[in-house]
């Protein structure tokens, strides 16, 4: 399914989704910088120099997410470090110029551009950014990061073997010496100012090593988007066809998701349906062979590249299943309709409690909810446990839609930014169908739509939230299809509120019910049992295990019949 070359559309989105006539909106997941388990997993304990000589070590090794990873770890014990966070964000630069150098639709389409094509790219993006980011941005810092950009991918060798295999070292010391001038003498009055500066540097890129304007104005566009926040980013062709997919709940592939391990590819989600579902895959799987290739040593870009193909292909596996077992398949990749309620079942059939795990908010949704409640219903289903743990968010729209089905009136969510269509407000229609007891199921990777749900069902008083505090991703997205190039901008363009106005960035929901987000390695006896090892996500939504999920069943057993 390509859509590549779509007009913008007219929605909005914060994870969610409103109409609006700008082009799509989505709020994205926390963070997908980090790839896998590695070691700075180890505990911080040895003190800040050992934590910076760890950091130190992975970066020698182009480690770059554990790198990261360390850093972020130290920062949060030792905040005033400032070489921690020196050293965090050069490793996130490098993290980003390797993602990009590994995405086939960057190097196959985007490299390619003539230069009059990524100078109009790089204005365009300037222009987008001017005219629709929630706050307004000087582009000083935005030229500064592009600089930045382009002096830590002379130092990569990726970008280097592609674009400038023979220059020399003595040459690119001295075209980081000529960017770094550059920098120090920055003025950027306006917009055509900015494109003479990345101009004036592809000038000494091509003077120094022959280098050519299109890399050069792509890293600039490239550190306009990071510069802004942890959500704005600039969408590769493949990228921008990812995230509609991912709207859409839709893909061709083989129905996995994927986390970067040491020994290879480890299967973090099975979906329901898909290929490899049905060739009986699980959770905890993992991947070491793709089509013969060990995976050990590829980018979590790479080997997820070597699984992608087009509908009616096949590929051959080796599995490193979860009881260390070898098991050896051929998948045929094809298309996969994903489901956003995962699960839907009764947990307590006594006090007829009803449980539905919902992991995503995209176009479906509401209608996998309708279906879920009603078929609960049927079955004896009188408290409604509804599970956000986990779920990154979708589309605004659909979250306002569910939340209508619970409220009977007054505000759900209120957006507001600087462009025409980004501040709204939006209410229940008064016609509330669903009015069973809720409880909400929430821990620190609940974000976005799920805070916008979670948290109008919390000020309406119309459902206990249990668990963690949510993520605080309290910022609305929009993606613009872009004019110049096939390729997509995701820009964040509001911020949102619940309905007592409480803003979620930072702060995200307060459960009523703190508890610690576990599954417990053994049955649950009481809330001391809370603090076991985790096992599988098989167990999630098992009373005897789930520790929030018991904790719901017991408050609604407590709970006063009258009280709605």
């Amino acid at each position: 399914m390509r859509r590549i070359g779509l007009p913008c559309t007219a929605w909005l989105l914060a994870a969610v989704l409103a109409w609006t006539n700008l082009p799509t909106t989505w709020a994205a997941p926390p963070d997908e910088s980090t790839a896998s388990a590695t070691p700075a997993d180890r505990k911080i304990d040895d003190g800040p120099e050992a934590a910076l000589e760890r950091g130190l070590g992975l970066e020698r090794g182009r480690n770059w997410a554990a790198a990261i990873e360390t850093y972020r770890r130290a920062l949060e014990h030792w905040p005033s470090r400032t070489d921690f966070s020196r050293r965090l964000r050069l490793c996130e630069l490098h993290f980003k110029l390797v993602r990009r150098y590994h995405d086939a639709s960057f190097r196959g389409v985007l490299l390619k551009l003539p230069r009059e094509q990524s100078i109009e790219l790089y204005s365009e993006v300037l222009e987008r950014i001017q005219n629709f980011y929630v706050d307004p941005v000087p582009l000083e810092p935005l030229i500064r990061h592009g600089l930045d950009n382009l002096e830590v991918a002379l130092r990569d060798p990726s970008f280097l073997q592609v674009n400038a295999a023979t220059a020399t070292p003595e040459r690119v010391e001295w075209l980081r010496g000529q960017l770094r001038t550059m920098r120090a003498q920055l003025a950027v009055p306006d917009r055509n100012a900015a494109v003479e500066v990345a101009l004036a540097a592809s000038n000494l890129a091509s003077q120094g090593l022959g280098l050519t304007a299109t890399p050069v104005l792509l890293e600039f566009t490239c550190g306009a988007c990071d510069a802004l926040d942890d959500f704005t980013s600039y969408l590769t062709p493949d990228k921008l066809e990812d995230l509609y997919a991912m709207i859409d709940g839709n893909f061709v592939g083989l129905g996995v998701e994927l986390k970067g391990v040491p020994n290879g590819l480890r299967l973090v989600g099975v979906i329901r349906g898909g290929p490899a579902w049905e060739a009986g895959l699980v959770s905890g799987d993992q991947i070491v062979k793709i089509a013969g290739q060990v995976v050990k040593g590829l980018s979590l870009d790479d080997a997820a590249n070597r699984l992608q193909g087009t509908e009616g292909t096949s590929v051959d596996l080796e599995i490193l299943k979860r009881d260390a077992s070898i098991q050896s398949l051929r998948l045929v990749r094809r298309h996969v309709d994903v489901e956003s309620v995962t699960r839907a079942k009764i947990v307590d059939e006594a006090e007829g409690v009803g449980y539905i795990q919902l992991s995503g908010f995209q176009k479906s949704s509401a209608e996998e909810i309708d279906q879920a409640v009603s078929g609960l219903q049927n079955l004896g289903m009188r408290t409604l446990v509804l599970d956000l743990r986990g779920n990154p968010g979708g589309l605004l729209n659909v979250a306002v839609d569910i939340a209508d089905r619970f409220i009977e009136d007054g505000v759900i969510v209120s957006t507001r930014g600087r462009a025409a269509g980004q501040s709204q407000m939006f209410k229940a229609d008064g016609r509330a169908r669903w009015r069973m007891p809720v409880y909400v199921l929430v821990d620190h990777d609940s974000a976005s739509a799920s805070e916008i749900l979670a948290g109008a069902l919390q000020d309406h008083h119309r459902a206990t939230i249990v668990g963690e505090r949510t993520y605080g991703k309290g910022s609305v997205q929009s993606i613009f299809s872009l004019r110049s190039a096939p390729a997509g901008l995701k820009l964040t363009t509001a911020k949102f509120y619940s309905p007592r106005d409480r803003a979620y960035s930072e702060q995200g929901v307060t459960p009523d019910m703190p508890i610690k987000t576990r599954v417990a390695a053994k049955p649950v006896a009481g809330e001391k049992d809370a603090e076991k090892e985790a096992v599988d996500e098989s167990l999630i939504g098992d009373p005897k295990y789930d520790v929030v999920l018991a904790a719901a069943l017991r408050a609604s057993k407590n709970r006063d019949p009258e009280v709605r």
